[in-house]
């Protein structure tokens, strides 16, 4: 099966290469559209804020309005800190404890209302969107995720 002059480390190299360039492309055919959709579109009730890992939710407290709420993201998975929700304010710490790249999407009537840039695994970032009445729907975008039961859905009084 290996071609003679050809090493097992090398061909675990250029495994691992592939292996890599599919994770890093996993985004599927509109992740890198979507990332740059949310950063150049100003929705008028959301804003977007990446901020590094370990970071905290500093821009909820300047401004005097609205609540933190906890997103862990792992394997196939969303959790939220909250299971029910007030109309108001919100800004949502999405955590990835995950092996994989995900992303957190707002989505109410079957549109986006928000969306993270894509999370790195073990990083974190800070979404802040404005939340009327009506049922909501949080998941990732990324791939097949959401399909997989990356979703969560909540319904805002």
């Amino acid at each position: 099966m290996t071609r003679p002059g050809t090493s097992r480390p090398v061909r675990g190299l250029a495994i691992l290469a592939v292996t890599l360039a599919a994770l890093t492309a996993c985004g599927g055919d509109d992740g890198a559209e979507d990332a740059a959709a949310t950063t150049s579109a100003a929705a008028p009730s959301s804003s977007v804020a990446a901020s590094p890992s370990g970071s905290d939710a500093s821009g909820a407290a300047e401004s005097g309005e609205g609540e933190t709420v906890t997103a862990t993201e792992g394997e196939m998975f969303i959790e939220l800190s909250e299971d029910s929700l007030a109309a108001g304010s919100y800004s949502f710490e999405v955590t990835n404890d995950g092996s994989a790249t995900h992303d957190f999407v707002v989505e109410r009537d079957g549109s986006d209302v928000a969306q993270t840039d894509t999370i790195a695994p073990g990083a974190s970032t800070t979404l802040t969107v404005d939340l009327e009445p009506g049922e909501y729907v949080f998941y990732c975008s990324i791939a097949n995720h959401r399909a997989m039961g990356m979703e969560v859905t909540v319904t805002v009084t």
